[in-house]
């Protein structure tokens, strides 16, 4: 008997007969990427053939911008060199402070008030005891009338027993006549006569309460007085601190508690500079010396000065002392808080100011090169270094003098490094 056919075997035939469509998708794969390759190569062929030029010149410009890019670059600070003039350029010490006057105040009241009236405007010249601004006084005025009257009604009533004591006295002179007479009673007599001695002592009583009434309205007249502010000196308003229909408060700060002053003055014609000395050279200074004044504000012009004082106390954490200059020519170019720079003279300097200008920069920027020649550092507009050889000459707190190579205008780097060469990029600090 005939067997049949299996079903594997059927299974394994039928497969064999089926595409291999994986070799397919890989050989159009293949193609395609082949096809790219060849449009960029002729795409890139044809670029280079009309523009290969103009690409080398940019490559060309861009190549030293990638090698700076890579470069490291040193950190460096600039310092500016000083230009000094006149007898500046011999100061012993050099300090920077702030202008100040020899004599300013905050103007407020003595009694707490609602300001009704400002009659003044900042910048503005005061006069001693000049109006400045009025306070809400009408409980004031009442209370001076009151005491007005009260003076006016007690004189009236003195004036009222003077004449009671004259009566009392006219009864006593006749109760003597009438008692050398015998004519009236021991008990008659008495009370005439203490009824005299009851009405002067009440006199005298009566003047003590007009003496009392008189105070109390000098009292009140002061308190009303407190409700005026005036200026204590003369001076300029620097500050205006209060407006109308506010309230003021000794020892305010604002706000709630009320404002504490209305103005700041300050006397102008008496201007001075504080500035803070090193505890190195403190020894350097002495009250009445000399000193010139440079103004930032003001940089045209020198200012004459003179030490007015030397705050006996040091600053722990600065290690600096206070130090005061007046300045004995101020003009109307100066103002309180200005900066400036404050050149203190040599005591025995007696040589004519010299008007050169000379240079003077700091003595960390000046390095020696390897040929011995004294040169400083500057950074040019490529943020490259440039060192430039420089004549050099004395050296005076921590700056030297440079009498030739510099112009007066450039910043010089501090502190050069060691392996700074020209050319080097570096990077300026702040």
């Amino acid at each position: 008997m005939a067997t049949p056919p299996s079903n594997t075997n059927s299974s394994d035939a039928l497969a064999s007969l089926r595409i291999n469509r994986t070799v397919e998708k890989s050989s159009g794969r293949w193609w395609k990427v082949l096809l790219t390759l060849i449009i960029l190569g002729v795409g890139g062929w044809f670029v280079w053939q009309n523009y290969g030029d103009k690409a080398s010149s940019v490559l060309g410009d861009n190549q030293n911008f990638l090698t700076d890019a890579l470069q490291k670059k040193e950190e460096v600070r600039l310092a500016a060199v000083k230009v000094k003039k006149g007898r500046a350029a011999d100061a012993v010490v050099v300090a920077t402070g702030y202008l100040g006057s020899q004599r300013q105040a905050r103007i407020g009241a003595r009694a707490a008030g609602r300001i009704n009236i400002v009659l003044f405007e900042e910048g503005k010249k005061v006069t001693k005891d000049q109006l400045l601004a009025e306070l809400d006084h009408k409980d004031l005025d009442a209370s001076l009338a009151a005491a007005s009257a009260s003076v006016a009604r007690s004189k009236a009533a003195l004036a009222e027993q003077a004449i009671m004591i004259e009566q009392a006295k006219n009864e006593w002179q006749r109760s003597q006549r009438l008692r050398q007479s015998r004519s009236l009673s021991e008990t008659e007599y008495d009370q005439a006569r203490f009824a005299y001695k009851s009405a002067r002592a009440k006199y005298d009583s009566m003047k003590a309460d007009i003496e009392l009434s008189e105070a109390q309205r000098r009292q009140t007249e002061q308190l009303r007085e407190n409700m005026f502010i005036r200026a204590p000196f003369d001076g300029t308003v620097i500050s205006k601190d209060a407006e109308v229909g506010e309230s003021i408060m000794p020892g305010g700060m604002g706000g709630g508690s009320g404002r504490g002053s209305v103005a700041t003055i300050a006397d102008l014609d008496n201007l001075e500079i504080e500035c803070d000395v090193q505890e190195d050279f403190i020894s350097r200074v002495s009250v009445a010396q000399e000193a010139e004044i440079s103004v930032d504000a003001v940089p045209d012009k020198k200012y004459h000065g003179k030490v007015r004082m030397i705050i006996p106390m040091g600053d722990r954490a600065r290690a600096t002392i206070k130090v005061k200059v007046a300045i004995e020519d101020a003009d109307d170019l100066l103002f309180p808080e200005m900066s400036g720079t404050v050149f203190f003279l040599p005591t025995d300097n007696e040589n004519e100011a010299n008007d050169e200008p000379r240079i003077f920069a700091l003595s960390t920027a000046v390095v020696t090169d390897d040929d011995g020649n004294s040169v400083v550092w500057v950074v040019d507009g490529e943020k490259r270094a440039r060192s430039i050889k420089v004549e050099v000459g004395e050296e005076k707190d921590s700056e030297t003098e440079i009498i030739s190579g510099l112009e007066g205008k450039e910043r010089v780097i501090v502190r050069p490094p060691e392996e700074l060469r020209d050319g080097t990029l570096v990077k300026v600090s702040s």
